[in-house]
């Protein structure tokens, strides 16, 4: 919700400021990532609770990470889903069917792009119960959902379809798919489905896009089979066209894994690309102009030659400074400021040797695969390898070279996922003030964000990070505590005692400002301080058959401990936890009932049950 008298609008009149408030609601339609696999495929009860569906939900902060057991269908690699302006997911898509809100296939939502590829992830009568398995499409950036220009409650889906074995020569076609969200009480309702506007020899999946200058349209890019041109579509309010085409002035690189973005700032698109044959990869940077969708400036670089194939991928920081690749054993960050590509080239990490285990006797390694930049500014990566319980992450992608700090496994995830982050473009872009295509007087008014954490030596040093969006021009930090005023846009703030402050953020430029407030409550003295403001503690999954995903928020503790006692009272294991996600390895313990407790010292937080199964 937005609350407008958290807004100044500069020579505003009160009937501006209301409709000021309709149009900058917030961008949160990226805030579900919807990873895994159906947990109703046939196979060993000792492996079920390894499957099934995990969520991501970044309404809350740090992300809320869980399993959803009231999502029964798998995701691969094509994953899209969009959430309304509340944050309240909607819809979303593993490339076969589209589902609404209540997990059922919308109306109008299903067989998707159907064809022959279609039927190859569709396992025919595989179920218990004799029906399908739905697999979802196997596309890399195989699908996106954008909110309609000029229509509101609508959305507009693009979707690959690929010709398989035998007919597959480089053959793909590209089509829309239009929702109207209000329909059906809100479940919502397809009334356009697959309505082809492309077909040539284009590479698997490569669908992205970014906000027209003009802050409506948007423009929709795909490469082709040989990675010689770039084809440029718009979806304005007269629907979809082909554009142009951008000659990269490179070939042969036929059958080629990656991935492409732009820049969160729209100034940049980039990709990258394995050539399967020739085991090449590489890395393609261009400027983007977002008023006449022309690339230019272009910047190549050969990333190395890999003695394995896997799935590659990059990101580009919030910023829109730093561009994160690697080859799946190293990781790279590359300066786009810098002219010279291959110069500005900073190794920030190296594959340290962790392996996913399906068994005893086997085990995976867990390079680096796709990346996809969140809500949060942190960017995150499944592994390359396939299906993965863990995630990596960039905490802080805007600073240069290790500073950036990557945190290989940083997540265990609740269930398998396979390879498959959600396809999103960045929703909280908008227009190009000034531009020659800054016709439709949509200016860009700040929306204040911001997430913190403390330093795991000093919990009393706080860092903050901002993630306020529209074009934020100058920051002002309140920390709570009587202390001047900060004016950078990530701050340290360190505090002198624990204690419970009210933190806020002020973004301006010459159109507005906005702020946000946030209460941080730091440590605890007495059980009374935690009775005021609770610590959000969540435990994923339960019953457990390994790890225990423990998620502290709204509370940053002094000395965060959990403590697992069974059933006569007996303490089994005791675990150093922080604010964030902390990953609890209870492989070691028996089957049963075991009660825990999360502890700041001597105060109880919270406790509960947990039950460990084989």
């Amino acid at each position: 919700m937005i609350l407008c008298d958290r807004f100044n609008i500069k020579g505003a009149v009160m009937a501006s400021l209301i409709l000021f408030c309709n149009i900058s609601k917030a961008q949160v339609n990226d805030f579900h990532w919807l990873m895994g696999y159906s947990e109703i495929i046939p196979m060993p009860d000792t492996l079920k609770e390894k499957y099934g569906t995990t969520r991501f939900d970044f309404n809350h902060d740090p992300v809320s990470i869980y399993r959803d057991d009231n999502i029964l269908f798998s995701f691969s690699e094509t994953n899209t889903s969009y959430a309304d302006e509340t944050g309240k997911l909607i819809a979303y898509s593993n490339g076969m069917n589209m589902y609404n809100r209540n997990n059922d296939i919308m109306e109008g939502g299903d067989s998707l792009v159907y064809g022959d590829y279609w039927e190859l992830w569709n396992f025919k009568k595989y179920m218990p119960d004799g029906s399908d398995w739905q697999a979802g499409l196997n596309i890399p950036q195989g699908n996106l959902i954008l909110d309609y220009p000029g229509q509101n409650k609508k959305l507009a889906i693009i979707q690959d379809k690929t010709y398989p074995p035998p007919q597959f020569n480089g053959a793909s076609s590209l089509h829309l798919g239009l929702i109207d969200t209000e329909a059906n009480d809100g479940l919502g309702k397809m009334t356009l489905k697959d309505s082809i506007f492309e077909y040539r020899k284009l590479n698997l999946g490569y669908i992205h896009a970014v906000k027209h200058a003009n802050g409506r349209d948007w423009w929709v890019t795909s490469i082709d089979y040989n990675h010689r041109y770039i084809y440029v579509y718009l979806l304005s309010p007269k629907g979809i066209r082909f554009h142009h085409r951008h000659e990269t002035g490179y070939s042969s690189m036929r059958d080629a894994y990656g991935q492409s973005c732009f820049s969160p700032d729209g100034s940049v698109y980039a990709y990258v690309a394995l050539h399967v044959l020739g085991e090449d990869y590489h890395l393609w940077v261009y400027d983007f102009d977002r008023c006449t969708g022309n690339f230019s400036h272009q910047k190549h670089t050969y990333i190395e030659k890999s003695s394995f194939t896997t799935y590659r991928g990059m990101a580009i920081s919030p910023n829109s400074r730093y561009l994160y690749a690697g080859s799946g054993y190293n990781l790279f960050q590359y300066d786009l400021s810098k002219e010279d590509l291959s110069a500005s080239r900073t190794e920030v990490a190296v594959y340290d040797g962790f392996r996913e285990y399906w068994s005893p006797t086997f085990s995976v390694p867990t390079y680096f695969g796709r990346w996809q930049i969140a809500p949060d500014g942190k960017l995150y990566s499944c592994s390359s390898m396939g299906s993965t319980f863990h995630f990596h992450r960039i905490e802080f992608p805007d600073e240069t070279g290790v500073d950036c700090q990557v945190t290989q496994h940083a997540i265990r995830l609740p269930t398998r996922i396979a390879f498959g982050l959600p396809n999103f473009p960045n929703y909280r872009l908008g227009p190009l003030d000034g531009s020659p295509c800054d016709t439709l007087g949509i200016d860009n008014h700040p929306i204040a964000k911001y997430r913190y954490e403390p330093d795991t030596i000093d919990h009393l040093r706080i860092r903050f990070t901002d993630l306020s969006y529209f074009r934020p021009q100058t920051w002002s930090w309140d920390f709570g505590d009587g202390s001047p005023k900060e004016n950078i846009r990530h701050p340290y703030h360190s505090y002198v005692a624990s204690g419970t402050y009210n933190v806020c953020l002020t973004v301006s430029n010459e159109n507005s400002s906005n702020t946000s407030c946030r209460t941080i409550t730091i440590g605890t003295s007495s059980s009374d301080d935690v009775a005021v403001t609770p610590a959000g503690i969540t435990l994923f999954p339960n019953p457990v058959q390994d790890y225990l995903l423990v998620t502290l928020g709204e509370y940053i503790p002094q000395r965060g401990q959990i403590m697992i006692y069974d059933i006569s009272g007996r303490p089994v294991h005791t675990q150093r936890i922080y604010y964030g996600q902390n990953n609890v390895d209870m492989t070691h313990l028996a089957t049963g009932m075991y009660v825990w407790k999360v502890m700041d010292g001597k105060v109880e937080l919270r406790a509960g049950k947990v039950v460990k199964v084989e």
